[in-house]
């Protein structure tokens, strides 16, 4: 029992994690000292309850030798120093004191030791002289192994064990000292030695516990160590693996992108290619190389071998332009023949751009190869056609123009001789011979109308039209427009209204071409429209800012006739085109008019636009250059006034 009173055996001490408030700003110095002091206030209750059971023990025995008051006061001595022990040690636990304050706490633990181990060295003081040599020995093994017991747990702060050991065995020793004789000689030393050997053991057990502190620690260092750096490891394999997932998309998408770009190419028939100008190399695309007919297994050409290519008759082209590229940066672009390997001869549009080092030296060309030989091809079937429809259309024109005079002379021949009939008839009181001289002069002037149109839309195809330029005003042509055309509005039961402000003004224009303009455009109004309403308005629009500094003078007219649908207005302002063939029968007509009034306004420099609804009517627009001299095109001879 002795033997345990210094033992603290409420708290494992290989349980406690001495790291646990250690700081990272802390040397392990100080932190190995931190353990070992939160080791020393680990527990207290055993050691308390053996120390107060072996002091009541050694009092019992003693009551009588001593005398009962000294043996009390002792016990009270010893009771208040274990009594103060724990309270620290409670003060301690509710503090929970950082690494930097132990030392505080350390000195006041050891105070508490040297507390009771002067209690220990009191009882050897008063008790040993008045004992006889069996209670001696009593008294020497409790002190013994209470010294000796405090070895497992002082030892953890070696001063705080000298403050104990000391007070409690050195009294035992000089009490045998002073008591003389051999035996009282023989017992100092052998306390002597026993004191000797618990400094020895208690020294030996601090170091290996401070060994023990230093190597947990410097292990936990180590297995912290690993321990970030294993979850490091984790990071950068996580962003390895999400990198290498990124790349394989990336990678995956570029294969695709690569996949359509190359798709894309054979489909256009588009190649890419690089020239580099230091080693003379070209490296094209697979598409470029199957334009140019090379082996795709060849990594590159030469230039040498590309201008072999190149027809005889285009080098000086290609050569020219790449010239030009090299001199100042500008594009490299022609149209140049390739001759492949099989004779086979393409037509191939190259665009490239130069790149300069930083010396200004040309050093890459990057551009493209397209593949035009159909383009080519379709290009020139169309010229060829076109060539042959301008032929024939001219041919056509020119044979019309010369028939102008043979088809209007006899024309002119029958209507003046029915004319002169007729007057003849009336005056020889054959007045039933009126009506069918009167259906000869009708058709003669009919056919004369419908050939003055096919061979003035001859005139314009061939180029021969001209304009008469003069200053008109423009009321004054309405209203002379309206009572012409009245009787054939009034004829189908339709209304004619007018808005013209008689202030509008004059304008330069071919006052014959806007007459005739409006005129067909009135007349079909008139035909195709049954008890309706026909208006005809023209106004004056300035727009500042424009190169028609004189402003426009713009006509309309409007009707609520049969109407036409909007996929076949585009059409009904080409030549020789109606609604359809019933349209013909019924109202007449050859469909030219309209015809005749774009080419007017195209050559006037205006315009003439429609918007209609089958069954609702029709608008047509007509807008005209208020001073046609200074707005049409440089091709029309024009004559002022």
């Amino acid at each position: 029992m002795n033997s345990q009173s210094e033992i603290d055996l409420d708290t494992d001490a290989s349980a406690i994690d001495v790291t646990a408030t250690a700081t990272p700003s802390g040397g392990l110095e100080q932190r190995i000292f931190a353990a070992r002091v939160r080791l020393l206030y680990s527990g207290i209750g055993l050691t308390a309850a053996v120390n107060v059971t072996n002091a009541t023990i050694l009092a019992v025995v003693y009551r009588n030798m001593v005398g009962g008051g000294m043996v009390l006061g002792w016990l009270a001595f010893m009771a208040t120093s274990i009594l103060w022990r724990i309270w620290l040690v409670g003060r301690f636990r509710t503090a929970a004191p950082a690494d930097g304050a132990m030392g505080n706490w350390a000195q006041r633990y050891m105070l508490g030791s040297l507390w009771t181990g002067s209690a220990w060295g009191l009882a050897a003081i008063f008790m040993l002289p008045e004992a006889a040599p069996a209670y001696q020995i009593v008294a020497v093994g409790v002190l013994g192994g209470s010294a000796a017991g405090a070895v497992t747990t002082l030892t953890r702060h070696y001063p705080a064990y000298l403050a104990f050991v000391l007070p409690a065995l050195a009294p035992v020793a000089v009490h045998f000292a002073r008591a003389g004789g051999e035996t009282g000689y023989g017992m100092a030393v052998m306390s002597a030695l026993f004191l000797i050997f618990l400094l020895h053991a208690g020294r030996k057990q601090s170091d290996a516990l401070e060994q023990s502190l230093r190597l947990s620690m410097e292990n936990q260092g180590l297995v912290d160590h690993l321990t970030e750096e294993k979850a490091r490891a984790g990071q950068l394999n996580a962003e390895l693996r999400r990198e290498m997932t990124e790349r394989e998309k990336i990678d995956g998408d570029l294969r695709e992108r690569e996949a359509s770009l190359a798709n894309a190419q054979r489909i256009a028939g588009l190649g890419s290619w690089r020239w580099n100008i230091r080693t003379n190399e070209i490296r094209g695309s697979n598409e470029a190389y199957r334009i140019f007919a090379i082996d795709r297994a060849t990594e590159s050409i030469t230039f040498d071998q590309f201008m072999g290519m190149v027809h005889p008759d285009d080098r000086d082209a290609v050569t020219q332009a790449i010239a030009a590229s090299f001199k100042d940066g500008t594009i490299y672009s022609v149209v140049h023949r390739a001759m492949l390997a099989d004779g086979t001869i393409r037509v191939v549009h190259e665009r490239g751009e130069m790149e300069f080092d930083e010396n200004g030296e040309a050093a890459v060309m990057t551009g493209t190869a397209h593949d035009i030989t159909e383009q080519h091809r379709i290009l020139q079937e169309l010229e060829a056609a076109k060539s042959q429809a301008e032929d024939g259309s001219r041919a056509k024109s020119q044979f019309l123009a010369n028939m102008s005079h043979e088809f209007r002379t006899p024309l002119n021949a029958i209507i003046g001789y029915s004319e002169i009939l007729k007057e003849d008839a009336v005056e020889a009181g054959q007045a039933e011979s009126s009506t069918d001289l009167d259906r000869i002069n009708a058709a003669g002037r009919h056919l004369l109308a419908l050939v003055n149109e096919v061979l003035d839309l001859s005139k314009i195809e061939a180029g021969r039209m001209e304009l008469y330029v003069e200053h008109f005003d423009i009321a004054e042509l309405v209203g002379e427009l309206v009572s012409t055309v009245r009787p054939l509005a009034v004829k189908n039961g339709n209304e004619l209204s007018v808005d013209c402000a008689p202030d509008l003004g004059r304008m330069a224009a071919d006052a014959t071409k806007v007459r005739q303009i409006l005129y067909n455009l009135l007349s079909n109004a008139a035909k195709f429209t049954e008890q309706g309403r026909i208006a005809v308005a023209a106004r004056r629009l300035e727009e500042p800012g424009t190169e028609n500094h004189g402003g426009w003078i713009v006509f309309t007219v409007t009707d609520n006739g049969i109407g036409m649908a909007r996929d076949r207005i585009a059409a009904a302002f080409l030549a020789f085109d109606q609604l359809d063939p019933s349209t013909t029968r019924k109202y007449g007509g050859t469909g030219l008019g309209l015809a005749i009034s774009r080419h007017y306004c195209e050559m006037m420099g205006g315009a003439i636009s429609a918007e209609s609804e089958p069954g609702r009517g029709s608008v047509f627009t007509v807008r005209l250059p208020a001073d046609v001299g200074a707005s049409c095109t440089s091709a029309t001879a024009v004559a002022t006034d």
